[in-house]
Parts: C-alpha cells; sequence; structure tokens
C-alpha cells in the first residue's frame, strides 16, 4: 500500500499519522502534483495528491474518502468512531479543518501574484473563512482535552495537521495567540511518533 503526496501537504499529512498511529504498512512515496504530475496523474485524473494505492493497484483519491478506508484496517482503535453521533461530530470537525486549509492554500496562491493582481476582497473572504473555522474549533475546545469523546480522534489529527501547516507558510498568523485551546492539541500532537516522523518540508 502506497500514500503518494509531498511533504508539504498537509492533508498528506494527515492520512501519514492516521497510518502510523494505526499501525498500518504502507510506503510514503514522494511525488509533486507540480513537478511530476505524469506520476500523479496516471493515478489520479485530477492530478492532485494525497493518493492511495492498494496493494491490487486500485486508487483511492480525497483525503476523507481514504482517511475512512485506512481506518478501517487493521485491528487498532479506530480514529474514527463507531457511534453515529462521534462519527458525524468527528467528520464534521474534519471538514472544518479541511476547509481552513482549502481557504489557506487559496490565500498562499493568490500571494504569488504580481501584487497589482491581487485581489484584496478575494483575500479577505478566504480569510474570513480561516479565522471562523479555527474560532469553531477553539470553542470546541474549550475545557476538553479532546475534540470528540475522551481520546484522540481523526477530528484532533486534522486540526493539529491543520495547524502545523499553518505555522509552516503563514508565520505572520500568529495562531498561538488567538486559539490557544484549539492549539493544545497541536502541542499534544506534536510528542506523538507519528508527527515526528512527518515534518512539514
Amino acid at each position: 500500500m502506497q500514500i503518494i503526496g509531498t511533504t508539504s501537504s498537509p492533508y498528506t499529512r494527515k492520512l501519514r499519522v492516521l497510518a502510523i498511529e494505526r499501525g498500518l504498512a504502507h510506503e510514503f512515496v514522494v511525488a509533486s502534483p507540480m513537478t511530476e504530475s505524469a506520476a500523479v496523474q496516471a493515478v489520479n485524473p485530477l492530478g492532485k495528491v494525497p493518493v492511495l494505492v492498494r496493494a491490487d493497484g486500485s486508487a483511492l483519491v480525497d483525503s476523507p474518502l481514504i482517511a475512512e478506508y485506512l481506518d478501517s484496517l487493521g485491528d487498532a482503535p479506530r480514529l474514527i468512531p463507531a457511534d453515529p453521533a462521534k462519527r458525524e461530530a468527528v467528520r464534521q470537525l474534519e471538514a472544518i479543518a479541511d476547509g481552513v486549509l482549502d481557504a489557506a492554500l487559496l490565500v498562499r496562491m493568490e500571494s504569488l501574484r504580481p501584487e497589482a493582481q491581487r485581489s484584496a476582497e478575494w483575500l479577505s473572504w478566504q480569510d474570513g473563512k480561516i479565522r471562523r473555522g479555527l474560532a469553531a474549533f477553539d470553542a470546541r475546545l474549550t475545557g476538553r482535552s479532546w475534540a470528540v469523546g475522551d481520546a484522540m480522534t481523526l477530528a484532533d489529527i486534522a486540526l493539529a495537521c491543520c495547524l502545523a501547516w499553518l505555522e509552516f507558510r503563514f508565520d505572520e498568523f500568529h495562531w498561538r495567540g488567538r486559539y490557544a485551546h484549539a492549539g493544545r492539541v497541536l502541542e499534544v500532537l506534536e510528542d506523538r511518533e507519528a508527527f515526528r516522523q512527518t515534518p512539514h518540508a
């Protein structure tokens, strides 16, 4: 089983952390859709990472779908709860974390355009998504150790990968001073082996 992606992709990191936490044997294949697009396009018609390639050669695209599949494998404790209400909460929070990343990536792409071509309105719109998403997580984690239930779930992993990427790409955002409750999750997960093995680069 292969996870294809980049070391800078927070969505790829989310899957790698999940696989390591659940003790799933896999090969991490570094392939950028920007510089090695043929390799990525061979397994994903959208030319995006991450991609999971199973032993039979079949591929899964889209990180929430891949996370669902990975969590179904092996005997280790699941990171997506079986209880319907908890499961819904975890998937919803994963979607918020991924949505914050989607908006942040759009901000990054816009910032790479010539300054005269940048849209202040567009940047402000995306910035609002980032701040509202992180505020929702911060409120959720007020007085709690974990986002859902009393143990780590995919929601916590998704949040930690999101926050770590924001720090990796946007030093100026200074989220730790604004969203301290959410930040506690990253502080805890940064010390876990799965996070140490998957640094952004």
